[in-house]
């Protein structure tokens, strides 16, 4: 555990005695900071160490005081007349809310999730690029991960293909199942080459897996909760329709109906670690009134 304090435009950290007699340079090394990020501290005297200019070599001991400047910029999208919904925010990150039929970027549409993101930014005082971890489908509802610090951002990409971030969805579908069974789908995923922007399974695909957990059957329909341990496109819905469980209103691999408002797939939880404290955060999403029949299940 590290202890830390943030302040406007300055990130202040304590050495634990874990970390003594390791280099400075081995230290930003350990939270992903790029040889180019490192040099440009350095050579900017962005950096100190107990209040003194720092040099990659210095040595460290317990208690000392690191103190980085963050350079406070200004969103790099326009932003949107809408802002967007924040269910979970810290010095860190924010956690956002995304309808179905929205994009997470698009520099061309002002109405995309991460246009609404840098309106929240304004509006709370970020001053920071508008940095999404990670993506959804325009067709999906969820949440999807920001980071406010720019110098952390490669951090949380490595904790995320580290599979130290875990997002899990709920799908609604078709097929056959009992509460509490547990299946693992691990087919490679391609494109389908006969239809643009679809996918299918493919020998010489990626590789994917996914666990999933029957949670509730109701009649024709299944509720499942489905946990990404790869992030290919489309995964689940390519995964859940080729195991005939097609989701509802998923308009490339699913079936139709007119008793759902949206396609029934939903990212409704996502944890991640702090960087510096060690603790495990779970957002949850705003209610979801397609999944409300399911209420046992959720």
């Amino acid at each position: 555990m590290i202890h830390y304090e943030m302040k406007p435009g300055l990130l202040e950290l304590e050495v634990p005695d874990t970390m003594a007699e390791t280099t400075l340079t081995e230290f930003l090394k350990s939270f992903s900071i790029s040889g180019k990020k490192r040099y440009e501290l350095f050579q900017e005297h962005q950096i100190t160490l107990n209040r003194k200019d720092a040099s990659p070599s210095d040595v460290l001991h317990g208690n000392d005081k690191i103190a980085i400047v963050l350079p406070q910029e200004e969103p790099d999208y326009s932003p949107s007349d809408t802002m967007c919904e924040v269910v979970y925010e810290d010095d860190f990150v924010f956690v956002a809310h995304k309808e179905p039929g929205i994009v997470v970027h698009d520099k061309d549409d002002p109405d995309c999730l991460a246009s609404m993101a840098a309106t929240y930014q304004y509006a709370t005082g970020i001053q920071a690029p508008v940095r999404y971890i990670h993506r959804l489908d325009r067709e999906t509802t969820g949440l999807v991960l920001f980071v406010k610090v720019p110098l952390l951002q490669a951090w949380y990409d490595a904790k995320l293909e580290e599979k130290e971030i875990e997002r899990q969805y709920l799908a609604i579908t078709e097929g056959k199942g009992h509460a509490g069974q547990k299946l693992t789908y691990n087919q490679k995923i391609g494109r389908d080459r006969h239809v643009n922007g679809k996918y299918r399974f493919s020998s010489t695909g990626k590789e994917a897996e996914t666990k999933v957990t029957v949670l509730e059957r109701k009649k024709d329909l299944v509720l499942m909760r489905c946990r990404l341990l790869t992030g290919r496109t489309h995964q689940i819905r390519v995964h859940l329709s080729g195991n005939r469980h097609p989701i509802i209103n998923d308009p490339l691999y699913g079936v139709p109906s007119s008793r759902f408002s949206n396609m029934c797939l939903w990212a409704d939880t996502i944890t991640f670690p702090n960087p510096f404290t060690e603790e495990r955060i779970t957002a949850v999403d705003l209610p979801n009134p397609d999944f409300e029949r399911f209420t046992n299940g959720l």
